[in-house]
Order: structure tokens, then C-alpha cells, then sequence
């Protein structure tokens, strides 16, 4: 059982802890004396009153808890647009999408460039949940390309009918709650989370809820080798499914780019990832245990990319590609990309982070994207170097 010291905390900080905990303690105590981890999950990442996503604190960046590709450098985004400048060619009326847009500057680079370019979409709309962020992303707009305030859009829900959609999610599937469980050779049970008298948080082994009974058993009928010779504890993501149609359903046609860090189902749940995917992030520190700061750290979990692949199947969303983000990159002219920096020092720190990017061991390989096409074919080679669809 967990109970956090906050002795790095400032008063407010502490403050929001303490009452995420109450909050998450009295909702254990209203089902029954526990919940699943997914329902901890939501309550402590996206609750509109709670949740990490929604407090006035940095999430990104320097000043945050971690940082994405497109804090950091251009690159990706250059990618990205070059990817979408294509296919708007292919048809002016498609507009883009993109989901979960962080602090902004995911849409600011992609705009620049494709307005480089000479190519405007008809709308870029972004989904974004978070009042804080949605703030963020406006005044970065308008102070640094005060412009493109005339295509963006912010959408306050997915339930318009927005017609042929270009889609980004970029590190967004990996905060979707999780069901998290544990195997050894005789069982599986599932871990949910209890509330201690003295207010600690912390995991207690149950028999699994329906859903996750029926997933499992699934799971280890589809797996070569099934994780239960030793205690293996990972994660199970319930809700890709449900979260690919919500995104599809409000276009007519879309091309859905999902940039993430995970694994096809054999490398997610292989016997040597005994302890899973599940970790959490508090001022760049990676922390196992999703129990210390509520409210203040971020809990992330891999993608299981044949589990992506198959709920779209069902939803009758074809697989265009799956590969690396380093191939996806390339197939889309990162080599032809040249230094923007306005000294020597930041031309140099550019191309270290393009380096960064291409080479196989470092993150370029990490990350995965995964093109759907809804109403839309296009070859696997439109979008990367090396199709890997046949590892899912």
C-alpha cells in the first residue's frame, strides 16, 4: 500500500494529491471496496476535475513530466505534413484532424509546412478534451502563426459530420486506461486498486471482471506462448475498439495515422516482459508504481499494435501500413529536409536530433505507425520504407 510523502511538492501540488486520493478512495469505497485499474486510470488522467490532463500544471516539456517527438524537434511533423500535402492533393476537400494535440506544436509545424508548401486544407480541427490545453494550443497559434487561426478549429466533440479526414494521434492511444492482470501456471487474476484506512492506494489480486475473463481467454488462445509458466504481470487495453469508431465515425472517409510506442502482440507479450508496459512519469523520472502523486504524474502504457490492427478490421477500416516511425519517416522525404535554424548552434542541434531520429537503435525505432483507411486505399509504400504488417 502506497502513501505518498510530497516532500517535493509545493503546497498546491500537494493539495491536488491529496484530494485525488480522497477522491479515488471514495470512489472504492461507493463500488464496493475496489476498482479496476482502467477505472483508476480514467478517474486519475482524464477526469475533468481530477485528472492529469486537466490541472494548470506543465505536463510537457522542460518544465512538465515528459516530452514528445514534436517538443522537440520539426522532424516528425515534416513528415507528417509532407505525408498529408499528398494526399490533399489527391483531393482539396480533405481537411485534418488531429487529436489530442498536446501543447500545440504538432499542428503549429504542420501548418507551417504545408503553408511553405503552398497548400492550405480546407479545416484543420483539433480534438481536444482538456480546457488547459486547448488554452495552450490557442495562444501558441496565435502568437506564432497568428494566421492559421483562420483553418484551425476546435472541436468540442467527434459527433460532427466532417467528410474526408486526414486523422493524427500522435502518443495519445498509450493513455487510454488499462486493465492490468496477473498469470502464473494454474490462474490469472486481475489487479485492481484498494484504499488503505490511513488513505494509501494500492494493488489487490481479485478474480478478472467479465470483459477482461473473455479477453484473456482469448488472449492466450491466439498467443505461441502464453504468459503463464511464472508470475507475469502485464496490461490489456479494452477500449481501442470502442475509441477507433468514436474517431471514424465522424468521417466519411478518413486516413488515420496512429504514432505510438508499442509492440505486435507476440513482442508485447513475451514470456521475458514479465512486468508489462505500465509506467509512470513525474518530472522526467520513470517511476513502476502509478499510486505515488496522484493527479500530478502521467501513467502510460504500450500500444499491443495487433490488437489496433484487429479492432479496425472489425470496424471495417483497412491496415495501409505498419512500420517503424524511422521508416515512416524516411518514405516521406525526411532526407530531403534541410537545417531551419537561424544559427550554426541550432542548425547542428537540428541535424543531432534528425540522427536521433533515423538511427535503428534510437527512438525513430521505438516508436510505431500505424496508417487505417476508412472508404481509402492507398499502397503501404505511400506511407512507409519497410511495410511490417505481416509481424501483427
Amino acid at each position: 500500500m502506497t502513501r505518498s510523502t510530497f516532500l517535493e511538492l509545493t503546497a498546491e501540488q500537494q493539495q491536488h494529491a491529496e484530494h485525488c486520493t480522497k477522491c479515488i478512495a471514495r470512489e472504492i469505497r461507493e463500488r464496493g471496496g475496489s476498482i479496476g485499474f482502467d477505472e483508476y486510470m480514467q478517474l486519475i488522467l482524464h477526469d475533468h476535475s481530477v485528472g492529469y490532463y486537466h490541472t494548470q500544471q506543465p505536463v510537457f516539456g522542460e518544465q512538465g513530466d515528459f516530452v514528445t517527438v514534436p517538443e522537440t524537434s520539426v522532424h516528425l511533423a515534416y513528415c507528417i505534413a509532407h505525408a498529408c500535402a499528398g494526399l490533399i492533393r489527391d483531393d482539396a476537400q480533405r481537411c485534418i484532424l488531429e487529436i489530442g494535440a498536446g501543447r500545440g506544436q504538432l499542428v503549429l509545424d504542420v501548418i507551417r509546412c504545408l503553408h511553405a508548401w503552398g497548400i492550405t486544407p480546407r479545416k484543420y480541427y483539433i480534438f481536444e478534451p482538456s480546457k488547459v490545453l486547448r488554452a495552450t494550443q490557442r495562444e501558441l497559434l496565435e502568437k506564432q502563426m497568428p494566421e492559421a487561426m483562420s483553418v484551425v478549429e476546435w472541436l468540442p466533440d467527434l459527433q460532427a459530420a466532417l467528410g474526408s479526414v486526414l486523422v493524427i494521434a500522435n502518443e495519445v492511444l498509450d493513455a487510454l486506461p488499462v486493465k492490468c492482470f496477473v498469470a502464473d501456471s494454474q490462474q490469472i487474476k486481475e489487479r485492481c486498486v484498494v484504499s488503505s484506512e490511513q488513505g494509501g492506494l494500492g494493488w489487490q489480486v481479485q478474480d478478472p471482471s467479465y470483459a477482461l475473463d473473455a479477453a484473456l481467454d482469448y488472449l492466450t488462445v491466439m498467443l505461441d506462448s502464453p504468459p503463464t509458466t511464472d508470475v507475469y504481470c502485464s496490461e490489456i487495453n479494452l477500449e481501442l475498439e470502442t475509441t477507433l469508431d468514436t474517431w471514424s465515425n465522424c468521417c466519411e472517409q478518413c486516413i488515420m495515422f496512429l504514432i505510438d510506442y508499442g509492440y505486435p502482440q507476440s513482442e508485447y507479450y513475451h514470456p521475458q516482459r514479465n512486468m508489462g508496459t505500465l509506467r509512470s512519469y513525474f518530472r522526467h523520472q520513470v517511476s513502476e508504481n502509478p499510486f505515488v502523486y496522484p493527479g500530478l504524474q502521467d501513467i502510460t502504457a504500450d500500444v499491443n499494435f495487433s490488437a489496433l490492427a484487429k479492432a479496425a478490421t472489425r470496424l471495417n477500416m483497412g491496415v495501409l501500413s505498419f512500420g517503424s516511425q524511422r521508416n515512416f519517416m524516411l518514405a516521406n522525404s525526411l532526407l530531403d529536409w534541410r537545417p531551419t535554424g537561424k544559427t550554426e548552434a541550432e542548425q547542428v542541434a537540428q541535424v543531432a536530433q534528425l540522427k536521433q531520429l533515423t538511427l535503428g537503435s534510437a527512438v525513430g525505432e521505438r516508436f510505431q505507425v500505424m496508417v487505417l483507411g476508412k472508404g481509402i486505399e492507398y499502397g503501404p509504400d505511400r506511407f512507409t520504407l519497410r511495410d511490417m504488417r505481416a509481424r501483427l
